[in-house]
Protein backbone atom coordinates (compact mmCIF):
# COMPACT_ATOMS: atom_id res chain seq x y z
CA UNK A 1 0.00 0.00 0.00
CA UNK A 2 1.02 3.85 -0.75
CA UNK A 3 2.11 5.85 2.16
CA UNK A 4 -0.63 8.19 0.85
CA UNK A 5 -3.67 5.65 0.94
CA UNK A 6 -2.13 4.47 4.37
CA UNK A 7 -2.73 7.48 5.68
CA UNK A 8 -6.30 8.01 4.38
CA UNK A 9 -7.46 4.69 5.60
CA UNK A 10 -10.00 5.02 8.41
CA UNK A 11 -8.45 2.64 9.97
CA UNK A 12 -5.11 4.28 10.56
CA UNK A 13 -7.02 7.49 11.11
CA UNK A 14 -8.82 5.88 14.25
CA UNK A 15 -5.95 5.06 15.64
CA UNK A 16 -3.00 7.17 14.74
CA UNK A 17 -2.57 10.38 16.66
CA UNK A 18 -3.88 13.16 15.63
CA UNK A 19 -1.34 16.54 15.51
CA UNK A 20 -5.19 18.57 16.89
CA UNK A 21 -4.77 16.45 20.36
CA UNK A 22 -3.05 17.69 23.20
CA UNK A 23 -2.77 14.23 25.34
CA UNK A 24 -2.80 11.45 23.97
CA UNK A 25 -3.87 7.98 26.18
CA UNK A 26 -1.82 5.16 26.48
CA UNK A 27 -4.11 3.21 24.27
CA UNK A 28 -3.50 5.14 21.53
CA UNK A 29 0.44 4.86 21.91
CA UNK A 30 -0.11 1.10 21.96
CA UNK A 31 -1.66 1.11 19.52
CA UNK A 32 0.90 3.18 16.65
CA UNK A 33 3.21 1.06 18.29
CA UNK A 34 1.55 -2.60 17.56
CA UNK A 35 0.29 -1.50 14.14
CA UNK A 36 2.82 -2.31 11.13
CA UNK A 37 3.96 -0.59 8.62
CA UNK A 38 5.04 -1.96 4.68
CA UNK A 39 7.93 -3.11 4.94
CA UNK A 40 8.14 -3.53 8.11
CA UNK A 41 8.42 -6.84 10.19
CA UNK A 42 5.15 -8.51 11.61
CA UNK A 43 6.47 -7.95 14.70
CA UNK A 44 6.07 -5.59 17.51
CA UNK A 45 8.67 -3.55 19.23
CA UNK A 46 6.46 -4.76 21.96
CA UNK A 47 5.52 -7.91 20.28
CA UNK A 48 8.08 -9.96 22.51
CA UNK A 49 7.95 -8.30 25.86
CA UNK A 50 5.93 -8.46 28.45
CA UNK A 51 4.69 -6.07 30.72
CA UNK A 52 6.27 -7.26 33.45
CA UNK A 53 9.77 -7.08 32.05
CA UNK A 54 9.23 -3.33 30.99
CA UNK A 55 8.37 -2.38 34.59
CA UNK A 56 10.95 -4.25 36.34
CA UNK A 57 13.47 -2.32 33.59
CA UNK A 58 11.96 1.09 34.59
CA UNK A 59 14.50 3.52 36.02
CA UNK A 60 13.54 6.06 38.05
CA UNK A 61 11.79 9.61 36.40
CA UNK A 62 13.52 11.81 38.38
CA UNK A 63 16.72 10.58 36.88
CA UNK A 64 16.10 11.82 33.53
CA UNK A 65 14.45 14.69 33.73
CA UNK A 66 14.42 16.99 37.08
CA UNK A 67 11.74 18.11 39.38
CA UNK A 68 10.92 21.87 37.64
CA UNK A 69 10.44 19.95 34.11
CA UNK A 70 8.63 17.43 35.43
CA UNK A 71 5.95 19.92 36.85
CA UNK A 72 5.45 21.82 33.83
CA UNK A 73 5.21 18.34 31.87
CA UNK A 74 1.97 17.74 34.59
CA UNK A 75 0.87 21.09 33.95
CA UNK A 76 0.79 20.71 30.38
CA UNK A 77 -0.70 17.39 30.47
CA UNK A 78 -3.83 18.58 32.79
CA UNK A 79 -4.11 21.42 29.46
CA UNK A 80 -3.87 24.21 31.82
CA UNK A 81 -1.63 27.53 31.07
CA UNK A 82 1.35 27.95 32.67
CA UNK A 83 1.91 31.33 31.82
CA UNK A 84 -1.20 32.07 34.27
CA UNK A 85 -0.18 29.59 36.80
CA UNK A 86 0.16 31.85 40.16
CA UNK A 87 3.55 31.41 42.07
CA UNK A 88 3.09 30.95 46.10
CA UNK A 89 4.67 33.82 47.57
CA UNK A 90 6.29 33.84 51.15
CA UNK A 91 4.07 34.70 53.94
CA UNK A 92 3.79 38.64 53.95
CA UNK A 93 4.79 39.52 58.09
CA UNK A 94 4.43 42.66 60.06
CA UNK A 95 8.42 43.32 60.25
CA UNK A 96 8.50 42.86 56.14
CA UNK A 97 5.49 45.17 55.52
CA UNK A 98 7.55 47.73 57.38
CA UNK A 99 10.31 47.75 55.83
CA UNK A 100 8.64 48.34 52.79
CA UNK A 101 7.02 51.34 54.24
CA UNK A 102 9.98 52.85 55.34
CA UNK A 103 11.99 52.57 51.68
CA UNK A 104 9.31 53.73 50.55
CA UNK A 105 8.39 50.96 48.67
CA UNK A 106 4.86 49.92 47.19
CA UNK A 107 3.47 46.98 49.93
CA UNK A 108 -0.18 45.86 50.45
CA UNK A 109 -1.48 45.90 54.17
CA UNK A 110 -4.64 44.17 53.11
CA UNK A 111 -2.79 40.72 53.94
CA UNK A 112 -2.70 41.56 57.67
CA UNK A 113 -6.21 40.75 58.72
CA UNK A 114 -6.19 40.16 62.32
CA UNK A 115 -6.49 42.62 65.23
CA UNK A 116 -3.01 41.26 66.74
CA UNK A 117 -1.11 42.23 63.34
CA UNK A 118 -3.29 45.62 62.45
CA UNK A 119 -1.95 46.48 65.97
CA UNK A 120 1.52 45.33 65.80
CA UNK A 121 1.80 47.24 62.74
CA UNK A 122 0.63 50.54 63.83
CA UNK A 123 3.62 49.86 67.06
CA UNK A 124 6.05 49.18 65.01
CA UNK A 125 5.76 52.19 62.90
CA UNK A 126 5.74 54.45 65.70
CA UNK A 127 8.61 52.42 66.96
CA UNK A 128 10.45 53.51 63.79
CA UNK A 129 9.52 57.13 64.16
CA UNK A 130 8.64 57.06 60.86
CA UNK A 131 5.27 60.08 60.10
CA UNK A 132 4.80 58.45 57.00
CA UNK A 133 4.51 54.61 57.85
CA UNK A 134 2.39 55.80 60.98
CA UNK A 135 -0.13 58.01 58.82
CA UNK A 136 -0.50 55.07 56.20
CA UNK A 137 -1.05 52.37 59.14
CA UNK A 138 -3.64 54.82 60.66
CA UNK A 139 -5.44 55.72 57.63
CA UNK A 140 -5.55 51.55 57.09
CA UNK A 141 -7.16 50.81 60.33
CA UNK A 142 -9.87 53.36 59.67
CA UNK A 143 -10.49 51.93 56.20
CA UNK A 144 -10.42 48.26 57.89
CA UNK A 145 -11.53 48.25 61.58
CA UNK A 146 -14.55 50.27 63.05
CA UNK A 147 -14.36 53.88 63.66
CA UNK A 148 -14.91 53.79 67.91
CA UNK A 149 -12.02 50.50 67.34
CA UNK A 150 -9.82 52.52 65.88
CA UNK A 151 -10.13 55.92 68.33
CA UNK A 152 -9.76 53.74 70.87
CA UNK A 153 -6.39 52.38 69.58
CA UNK A 154 -5.31 56.40 68.98
CA UNK A 155 -6.15 57.84 72.45
CA UNK A 156 -3.60 55.57 74.25
CA UNK A 157 -0.90 56.38 71.43
CA UNK A 158 -0.47 60.54 71.39
CA UNK A 159 1.45 60.50 68.40
CA UNK A 160 -0.39 58.72 65.49
CA UNK A 161 -3.37 60.74 67.44
CA UNK A 162 -1.67 63.55 66.43
CA UNK A 163 -0.41 62.79 62.74
CA UNK A 164 -4.16 61.75 62.19
CA UNK A 165 -5.56 65.02 63.26
CA UNK A 166 -2.90 67.11 61.22
CA UNK A 167 -3.77 65.14 58.51
CA UNK A 168 -7.58 65.66 59.10
CA UNK A 169 -6.79 69.59 59.49
CA UNK A 170 -4.77 70.01 56.38
CA UNK A 171 -7.41 67.91 54.01
CA UNK A 172 -10.18 70.12 55.49
CA UNK A 173 -12.00 67.15 56.65
CA UNK A 174 -13.54 68.91 59.70
CA UNK A 175 -16.60 66.53 60.17
CA UNK A 176 -14.25 63.59 60.66
CA UNK A 177 -11.82 65.85 62.86
CA UNK A 178 -14.45 67.25 64.88
CA UNK A 179 -15.99 63.19 65.53
CA UNK A 180 -12.81 62.21 66.56
CA UNK A 181 -12.06 64.80 69.34
CA UNK A 182 -15.89 64.81 70.47
CA UNK A 183 -15.49 60.49 71.55
CA UNK A 184 -12.19 61.33 72.57
CA UNK A 185 -13.85 64.05 74.96
CA UNK A 186 -11.80 67.05 73.54
CA UNK A 187 -14.94 69.68 72.34
CA UNK A 188 -13.15 72.54 72.97
CA UNK A 189 -10.15 72.11 70.65
CA UNK A 190 -12.99 70.41 67.87
CA UNK A 191 -14.86 73.84 68.42
CA UNK A 192 -11.83 75.77 67.71
CA UNK A 193 -10.69 73.43 64.24
CA UNK A 194 -14.26 74.57 62.93
CA UNK A 195 -13.60 78.14 64.10
CA UNK A 196 -10.78 78.15 61.88
CA UNK A 197 -11.90 76.15 58.93
CA UNK A 198 -14.87 78.29 58.89
CA UNK A 199 -12.42 81.31 58.85
CA UNK A 200 -10.33 79.53 55.99
CA UNK A 201 -13.40 78.84 53.75
CA UNK A 202 -16.11 81.36 53.87
CA UNK A 203 -13.51 84.73 54.53
CA UNK A 204 -15.07 85.80 51.02
CA UNK A 205 -18.09 86.30 52.42
CA UNK A 206 -18.62 88.19 55.58
CA UNK A 207 -22.43 87.73 55.84
CA UNK A 208 -22.03 83.82 55.64
CA UNK A 209 -18.80 83.91 57.82
CA UNK A 210 -20.68 85.97 60.84
CA UNK A 211 -23.74 83.25 60.69
CA UNK A 212 -21.55 80.18 60.97
CA UNK A 213 -20.12 82.19 63.61
CA UNK A 214 -22.53 83.16 65.45
CA UNK A 215 -23.95 79.58 64.93
CA UNK A 216 -20.76 78.40 66.46
CA UNK A 217 -20.29 80.58 69.45
CA UNK A 218 -23.90 79.89 70.49
CA UNK A 219 -23.81 75.75 70.28
CA UNK A 220 -19.84 74.94 71.18
CA UNK A 221 -18.26 78.18 72.76
CA UNK A 222 -20.86 78.38 75.17
CA UNK A 223 -21.12 74.83 76.12
CA UNK A 224 -19.55 73.44 79.58
CA UNK A 225 -15.77 73.12 79.62
CA UNK A 226 -15.05 75.49 76.82
CA UNK A 227 -11.91 77.86 77.21
CA UNK A 228 -13.40 81.44 78.42
CA UNK A 229 -10.62 83.00 76.85
CA UNK A 230 -11.02 81.15 73.76
CA UNK A 231 -14.77 81.99 73.99
CA UNK A 232 -14.19 85.87 73.99
CA UNK A 233 -11.84 85.84 71.42
CA UNK A 234 -14.49 83.99 69.09
CA UNK A 235 -17.45 86.67 70.61
CA UNK A 236 -14.77 89.54 69.87
CA UNK A 237 -13.83 88.67 66.25
CA UNK A 238 -17.49 88.41 65.51
CA UNK A 239 -18.41 91.65 67.69
CA UNK A 240 -15.06 92.98 64.34
CA UNK A 241 -17.05 91.47 61.38
CA UNK A 242 -20.41 93.53 62.80
CA UNK A 243 -18.09 96.75 62.77
CA UNK A 244 -16.57 96.19 59.54
CA UNK A 245 -19.66 95.16 57.70
CA UNK A 246 -21.25 98.65 59.22
CA UNK A 247 -17.73 100.68 58.00
CA UNK A 248 -17.89 99.23 54.44
CA UNK A 249 -14.26 99.39 53.66
CA UNK A 250 -13.10 96.49 51.21
CA UNK A 251 -9.39 97.68 51.48
CA UNK A 252 -9.72 96.60 55.00
CA UNK A 253 -11.90 93.40 55.47
CA UNK A 254 -10.47 90.73 57.26
CA UNK A 255 -7.81 92.66 58.73
CA UNK A 256 -7.28 92.28 62.77
CA UNK A 257 -8.60 94.98 65.01
CA UNK A 258 -4.80 96.25 65.66
CA UNK A 259 -4.63 96.63 61.91
CA UNK A 260 -7.65 98.50 62.21
CA UNK A 261 -6.23 100.69 64.97
CA UNK A 262 -3.32 101.59 62.98
CA UNK A 263 -5.21 102.18 60.14
CA UNK A 264 -7.73 104.83 62.33
CA UNK A 265 -4.14 106.12 64.23
CA UNK A 266 -2.78 107.17 60.83
CA UNK A 267 -6.04 108.54 58.78
CA UNK A 268 -8.14 109.48 61.57
CA UNK A 269 -6.55 110.93 64.11
CA UNK A 270 -7.97 114.05 65.20
CA UNK A 271 -11.14 112.47 64.73
CA UNK A 272 -13.63 113.20 68.10
CA UNK A 273 -14.37 109.64 70.64
CA UNK A 274 -17.63 109.58 69.16
CA UNK A 275 -16.96 109.08 65.79
CA UNK A 276 -16.89 105.77 64.27
CA UNK A 277 -13.35 106.27 62.69
CA UNK A 278 -11.96 107.56 66.05
CA UNK A 279 -8.82 105.39 67.40
CA UNK A 280 -10.48 105.80 71.30
CA UNK A 281 -13.96 104.66 69.93
CA UNK A 282 -12.29 101.57 68.56
CA UNK A 283 -10.24 100.79 71.56
CA UNK A 284 -13.52 101.53 73.72
CA UNK A 285 -15.24 98.99 71.63
CA UNK A 286 -13.00 96.06 71.32
CA UNK A 287 -11.53 96.41 74.71
CA UNK A 288 -7.69 97.23 73.42
CA UNK A 289 -5.33 97.91 76.08
CA UNK A 290 -3.26 100.55 77.19
CA UNK A 291 -0.05 98.72 75.96
CA UNK A 292 -1.45 98.00 72.77
CA UNK A 293 -3.05 101.26 72.03
CA UNK A 294 0.72 102.80 72.93
CA UNK A 295 2.45 100.94 71.01
CA UNK A 296 0.87 101.16 67.94
CA UNK A 297 0.56 104.45 68.21
CA UNK A 298 4.05 104.85 69.07
CA UNK A 299 5.25 103.02 65.74
CA UNK A 300 2.67 104.75 63.14
CA UNK A 301 3.09 107.95 63.81
CA UNK A 302 7.06 107.67 64.64
CA UNK A 303 7.67 105.81 61.07
CA UNK A 304 5.50 108.74 59.57
CA UNK A 305 8.21 110.83 61.26
CA UNK A 306 5.13 112.64 63.46
CA UNK A 307 7.58 112.91 65.95
CA UNK A 308 5.69 116.12 67.89
CA UNK A 309 2.86 113.88 68.26
CA UNK A 310 5.08 111.11 70.37
CA UNK A 311 6.60 113.50 72.45
CA UNK A 312 3.49 114.97 73.53
CA UNK A 313 1.75 111.40 74.32
CA UNK A 314 5.00 109.76 76.41
CA UNK A 315 6.21 112.84 77.91
CA UNK A 316 4.61 115.03 80.26
CA UNK A 317 5.75 118.13 82.96
CA UNK A 318 5.11 117.36 85.98
CA UNK A 319 4.52 120.29 88.86
CA UNK A 320 8.72 121.91 88.99
CA UNK A 321 8.76 121.88 85.02
CA UNK A 322 10.62 118.88 84.52
CA UNK A 323 10.31 116.39 82.25
CA UNK A 324 8.69 112.72 82.54
CA UNK A 325 7.30 109.75 80.67
CA UNK A 326 4.28 108.42 80.79
CA UNK A 327 3.76 105.13 79.02
CA UNK A 328 2.25 101.94 79.47
CA UNK A 329 5.27 100.56 77.25
CA UNK A 330 8.02 99.00 80.03
CA UNK A 331 10.88 101.35 79.62
CA UNK A 332 13.62 99.17 78.33
CA UNK A 333 10.93 98.02 75.58
CA UNK A 334 9.98 101.85 74.71
CA UNK A 335 14.10 103.09 74.88
CA UNK A 336 14.99 100.22 72.57
CA UNK A 337 12.07 100.63 70.08
CA UNK A 338 12.97 104.52 70.31
CA UNK A 339 16.39 104.19 69.57
CA UNK A 340 15.55 101.33 66.80
CA UNK A 341 13.03 104.30 65.40
CA UNK A 342 15.58 106.80 65.05
CA UNK A 343 14.04 108.65 68.00
CA UNK A 344 15.98 112.20 69.53
CA UNK A 345 19.06 111.63 71.71
CA UNK A 346 17.25 113.90 74.15
CA UNK A 347 13.80 112.24 73.98
CA UNK A 348 15.69 108.74 74.74
CA UNK A 349 17.69 110.84 77.50
CA UNK A 350 14.81 111.56 79.29
CA UNK A 351 13.55 107.76 78.78
CA UNK A 352 16.12 106.67 80.59
CA UNK A 353 16.32 109.20 83.16
CA UNK A 354 13.08 107.82 84.43
CA UNK A 355 15.29 104.69 85.57
CA UNK A 356 14.93 104.48 89.27
CA UNK A 357 18.46 102.19 89.61
CA UNK A 358 21.08 103.79 88.58
CA UNK A 359 23.40 101.08 87.62
CA UNK A 360 20.22 99.98 85.14
CA UNK A 361 20.59 103.45 84.31
CA UNK A 362 23.87 103.69 83.18
CA UNK A 363 23.88 100.08 81.55
CA UNK A 364 21.05 101.83 79.35
CA UNK A 365 22.63 104.45 78.36
CA UNK A 366 25.88 102.79 77.50
CA UNK A 367 24.38 100.56 75.11
CA UNK A 368 22.55 103.35 73.57
CA UNK A 369 25.38 105.59 73.66
CA UNK A 370 23.48 108.85 75.46
CA UNK A 371 26.53 110.44 76.73
CA UNK A 372 24.72 112.95 78.43
CA UNK A 373 22.96 110.08 80.83
CA UNK A 374 26.26 108.61 81.46
CA UNK A 375 28.24 112.20 82.85
CA UNK A 376 25.23 112.88 85.06
CA UNK A 377 25.46 109.39 86.12
CA UNK A 378 29.31 109.17 87.21
CA UNK A 379 28.77 112.60 88.44
CA UNK A 380 26.07 111.46 90.69
CA UNK A 381 28.20 108.67 92.07
CA UNK A 382 31.00 110.93 92.54
CA UNK A 383 33.63 108.16 90.59
CA UNK A 384 36.09 110.70 89.31
CA UNK A 385 38.01 108.13 87.82
CA UNK A 386 34.90 106.43 86.09
CA UNK A 387 34.22 109.64 84.53
CA UNK A 388 37.92 110.28 83.66
CA UNK A 389 37.80 107.20 81.87
CA UNK A 390 34.90 107.87 79.69
CA UNK A 391 35.82 111.47 78.55
CA UNK A 392 38.87 109.74 77.10
CA UNK A 393 36.89 107.91 74.47
CA UNK A 394 34.65 110.63 73.53
CA UNK A 395 35.82 112.95 70.46
CA UNK A 396 37.74 115.94 71.58
CA UNK A 397 35.97 119.33 71.33
CA UNK A 398 32.91 117.77 71.05
CA UNK A 399 29.81 118.44 73.03
CA UNK A 400 30.02 115.23 75.12
CA UNK A 401 33.73 115.88 75.69
CA UNK A 402 33.21 119.44 76.80
CA UNK A 403 30.40 118.35 79.14
CA UNK A 404 32.37 115.56 80.73
CA UNK A 405 35.11 118.16 81.27
CA UNK A 406 33.20 120.94 82.74
CA UNK A 407 31.75 118.23 85.34
CA UNK A 408 35.35 117.23 86.23
CA UNK A 409 35.92 120.76 86.77
CA UNK A 410 33.07 121.35 88.91
CA UNK A 411 33.66 122.10 92.40
CA UNK A 412 32.40 118.26 93.09
CA UNK A 413 34.51 115.89 95.68
CA UNK A 414 34.86 113.21 93.68
CA UNK A 415 36.12 110.22 95.98
CA UNK A 416 36.74 106.61 95.40
CA UNK A 417 35.04 105.28 98.48
CA UNK A 418 36.49 101.35 98.14
CA UNK A 419 39.97 102.64 98.12
CA UNK A 420 39.50 105.32 101.46
CA UNK A 421 37.91 102.39 103.12
CA UNK A 422 40.79 100.27 102.66
CA UNK A 423 43.39 102.83 103.36
CA UNK A 424 41.11 103.36 106.94
CA UNK A 425 40.49 99.56 107.64
CA UNK A 426 44.27 99.78 107.41
CA UNK A 427 45.41 102.24 109.58
CA UNK A 428 43.00 100.80 112.17
CA UNK A 429 44.76 97.26 111.88
CA UNK A 430 48.26 98.73 112.21
CA UNK A 431 46.99 100.83 115.20
CA UNK A 432 47.98 104.09 114.02
CA UNK A 433 47.41 107.40 115.25
CA UNK A 434 45.25 110.21 113.59
CA UNK A 435 43.85 113.16 113.42
CA UNK A 436 40.16 113.48 114.20
CA UNK A 437 39.12 116.70 113.42
CA UNK A 438 41.10 116.35 110.13
CA UNK A 439 38.30 113.54 109.21
CA UNK A 440 35.32 115.75 109.64
CA UNK A 441 37.12 118.23 107.16
CA UNK A 442 35.40 118.38 103.43
CA UNK A 443 38.46 117.14 101.69
CA UNK A 444 38.59 113.47 103.84
CA UNK A 445 41.84 113.45 101.67
CA UNK A 446 43.07 116.06 103.93
CA UNK A 447 44.00 114.02 107.41
CA UNK A 448 47.63 113.62 108.63
CA UNK A 449 49.11 110.53 109.44
CA UNK A 450 51.26 111.15 112.73
CA UNK A 451 52.53 107.80 112.66
CA UNK A 452 53.77 105.81 109.94
CA UNK A 453 55.82 102.82 110.45
CA UNK A 454 56.53 99.96 107.88
CA UNK A 455 54.33 99.28 104.58
CA UNK A 456 52.05 102.59 105.89
CA UNK A 457 54.58 104.70 103.97
CA UNK A 458 53.33 103.23 100.93
CA UNK A 459 49.71 104.77 101.39
CA UNK A 460 51.24 107.84 102.35
CA UNK A 461 52.35 108.47 98.73
CA UNK A 462 48.77 107.65 97.11
CA UNK A 463 47.25 110.04 99.95
CA UNK A 464 49.50 112.75 98.91
CA UNK A 465 49.20 111.82 95.28
CA UNK A 466 45.59 111.94 95.15
CA UNK A 467 45.56 115.35 97.36
CA UNK A 468 47.55 117.01 94.59
CA UNK A 469 45.42 115.31 92.04
CA UNK A 470 42.50 117.10 93.73
CA UNK A 471 44.13 120.53 93.97
CA UNK A 472 44.01 120.67 90.37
Amino acid sequence: MEDDDYWNTSETKAKAFSFDDDVLSTQEILAIGQKSYPGQKEESIFSNVNITTVKSAAVPLNSLVSSKVLDLILLAQSGKDPSKETKLEPVETVAMTLKRLTLGRSCSLHVHRSMKSKTELLDGALAIGDGNAVLTVVLFLIQTLNKKLVYELLSSRPVALNHYIAFLQNEGKITELTDLLTMLGRSPEAAMYQFQHAVKTQGNNIDVLFRKLTNLLANHFNQPGVDQHQAKMVADYIKLLEWQKHINKPDLKYTSVIQWLAHNCSHHWHEGAGNAMSPLTLCQRHQITPLQYDWVVLNVHAKAGKWDIVESLFTKKDWFGRTTVSSNIPIESLVARLHELRGSTQLLATCVNRVASSDDRLRLAHIYKIHSVVIETLAKQKDRAALTNYKMTLSPQSEEYILADNTLRDNVSFTNNQLLFSLFFFFRVNDMSYSETTLCQPNIFSFKVTKLTGAARFFEKVITALQEEEKK
